[in-house]
């Protein structure tokens, strides 16, 4: 088997934590990222290398992947030739374990939770009335302001931390080691997360990772599956949105102060990525239109 590659996740605007329901991605390259990863496979049948073995995953099925977990999901031949329109659907939550706080962990109310990261680095899939409760909640959140999905998030986590209804998907011994490449990543995405608002060139961030630029951009793309311009704008658009929910910044302000120095540059990634003009995102968030 391969080596897993690092991958860089994006956060969402106003959000302390990433939420998907959608299509399953499958053509990702088997990865891992230091976000731990709660997925509900809702429709269809998924296989799934994680870890050191291989799964079959179907529709209500519920996995919890630790940190720096190497995972991908991949078609099911099966349900690809019967179902030839459809795609597998699902609701994937990524968090890191400090997502409420550097100390959220300390707490004695939460140290159910710290046991439950520490089993997941080896995988876990759960049954029975855990699993039944926690998919019923995980239900409610498409329909839920970000504030009540963060609730129905923590409780979910309670409710995990307190089961035994619980499989381990690796052996007990199984082990990855992710700290040389993790932390020529780490460096890269503090550097950008700290200028992305400035002007940002490929020469800068190939000098903090101490490679040519035409290593650098082959050692991104191989790792993110994406170059590094477009990881750029996506995190420069991320915090445009988060400037256009507020009434007093215009397009033309939330373009400039988030990095772009180009309105119809600006325009154009920001439909692209986010799949609608930056307008109409400001119209609808100031109106208090409810979003997944």
């Amino acid at each position: 088997m391969s080596t897993p590659s690092y991958r860089l996740i994006n956060p969402q605007a106003n959000r302390s934590f990433v939420f998907k329901w959608e299509p399953f991605d499958l053509t990702t390259r088997w990865h891992y990222h230091p976000e731990l990863e709660l997925i509900y496979f809702i429709e269809g049948k998924t296989n799934g290398v994680i870890g050191d073995g291989f799964c079959e995953f179907n529709a209500g099925d519920l996995v919890l992947l630790g940190s720096n977990f190497p995972h991908v999901l991949q078609p099911n031949p099966e349900f690809e030739k019967y179902n030839q329109q459809a795609k597998p659907l699902g609701l994937i939550i990524q968090f890191t374990e400090d997502f409420l706080g550097k100390d959220f962990l300390t707490k004695p109310e939460f140290k159910g939770i710290s046991g439950l990261f520490a089993r997941a680095r080896r995988g876990l899939q759960f049954g029975g009335k855990t699993n039944a409760m926690v998919c019923q909640e995980l239900r409610k959140m498409p329909q839920q302001s970000d504030p009540m999905k963060l609730l129905s998030l923590l409780l979910s986590l309670l409710r995990l931390s307190e089961s035994s209804e619980f499989r381990y998907l690796t052996n007990q011994n199984y082990y990855f080691d992710y700290s040389r490449d993790e932390e020529r990543m780490w460096k890269i995405n503090q550097y950008v997360y700290t200028h992305f608002t400035e002007k940002i060139s490929i020469a800068d961030v190939a000098m903090v990772a101490n490679m040519s630029e035409t290593a650098f951009c082959r050692y991104f793309k191989t790792r993110t599956l994406k170059n590094f311009t477009r990881f750029l704008n996506e995190i420069r658009v991320a915090y445009a949105c988060k400037l256009l929910q507020k009434a007093d910044y215009s397009v033309t302000s939330a373009c400039f102060e988030s990095g772009f120095n180009s309105l119809s540059y600006f325009n154009r990634q920001f439909k692209q990525i986010m799949n609608i003009p930056p307008h109409k995102y400001r119209h609808w968030s100031l109106a208090g239109t409810k979003e997944i």
